[in-house]
């Protein structure tokens, strides 16, 4: 569906040149969606702007639906956008128009017919939940309202890809799972390709198929959401994993258990799937006789499974210890020892 093939985007000043994209190779599936996830000056927003050509490419191919963009004619490239179809962090709206009017823009710029337009813009209000809203303005409409007049325009021309900037960033974290709730049940309904950036792993975790990790105009790991969680490869994957779990509070508690059980063994068991559901640590540390000191843990749902983990601390030798962990691998859950 899209193939960016060795492709950078290098910005060009007086005093010097900067890579704001640096040979990023990716595919993204037909169907799904990809996020692309980068703190602040990652790369991340220059490189979604290639993918409908508000940038050209320096070098490389951004090839979408077998259409090279990097090398189209500024009226192809127009008639293309109609299809690869972008949402915006701030909305972009034009406040002198109400919300029909809005939704309605994109397709009197492409010549469609009055009557079917606003045939469209009745079924996409009805679509992103705005029902009663239809002639408000902007400045009469709440933040996630506003963005769904956003999404609403974006899917005015029937696209084939949604592209996402930073689309949740500037909403309250319930408005913003509502959004992303919204764009799931868009995918499914219309059959879209979307291509999100953020620089929040929580909402990579809730909606995306897979994702990218972007450091310093590189794409440093790309992987299956589940994967990027259970088993993070770079430092700036780990950080963000780390960040959404709250693991900070886990380490203080854990120095404070050390303190407290300082012969105790502390270690974090991982659950993948649906095995997060099932009683394997009580059966286990039943079967063993075990003491447990329970520390804390924590369960994440992404939209294909559950992970989580659960950090304790036990009074147990070498030898049985290997011995539980390797029945828990059974289970496939992963035991690490923390301290001890």
């Amino acid at each position: 569906m899209i193939n960016i093939k060795s492709v950078s985007k290098i910005f060009k000043t007086k005093k010097q040149n900067i890579t704001a994209v640096d040979q990023v190779d990716l595919s993204i599936n037909h169907g799904e969606i990809f996020g692309i996830i980068g703190y602040s000056g990652a790369g991340k927003s220059t490189l979604i702007r290639l993918l409908n050509g508000l940038e050209d490419v320096t070098e490389g191919d951004v090839i979408v639906s077998g259409d090279d963009i990097s090398k189209m004619s500024k009226g192809d490239l127009r008639n293309k956008r109609q299809k690869v179809s972008m949402i915006f962090q701030h909305f972009n709206l034009l406040w002198s128009r109400t919300v029909a009017e809005n939704i309605s823009f994109p397709m009197e710029i492409a010549g469609v017919p009055k009557k079917e337009r606003q045939a469209r813009v009745d079924e996409l209000i009805k679509l992103v939940g705005l029902e009663g809203r239809a002639h408000n303005y902007p400045s009469e409409l709440s933040g996630g309202q506003k963005q769904r007049v956003g999404i609403a325009r974006a899917l005015s021309n029937k696209p084939e890809v949604l592209l996402c900037d930073e689309a949740t960033s500037a909403l309250d974290p319930e408005t913003t799972d509502e959004v992303l709730d919204l764009l799931v049940d868009i995918t499914k309904e219309m059959n879209l390709t979307i291509v999100l950036i953020t620089h929040e792993m929580h909402v990579i975790r809730k909606i995306c198929d897979r994702a990218a990790v972007m450091e310093n105009g590189k794409v440093v790991e790309v992987g299956s959401v589940i994967e990027l969680f259970q088993n993070p490869q770079s430092s700036v994957t780990k950080r963000f994993v780390k960040d959404d779990i709250s693991d900070d509070d886990h380490q203080l508690a854990i120095e404070e258990l050390k303190a407290s059980f300082p012969t105790s063994t502390i270690v974090k068991l991982n659950f993948v799937g649906t095995r997060t559901k099932s009683p394997i640590v009580s059966e286990v540390i039943r079967n063993y006789g075990l003491d447990v000191n329970i520390l804390s843990g924590n369960i994440k749902q992404t939209n294909q499974e559950s992970f989580g983990h659960l950090y304790i601390a036990l009074d147990i030798d070498n030898e049985t210890l290997e011995s539980i962990s390797n029945e828990f691998k059974k289970h496939d859950v992963t035991l690490e020892v923390e301290a001890g």
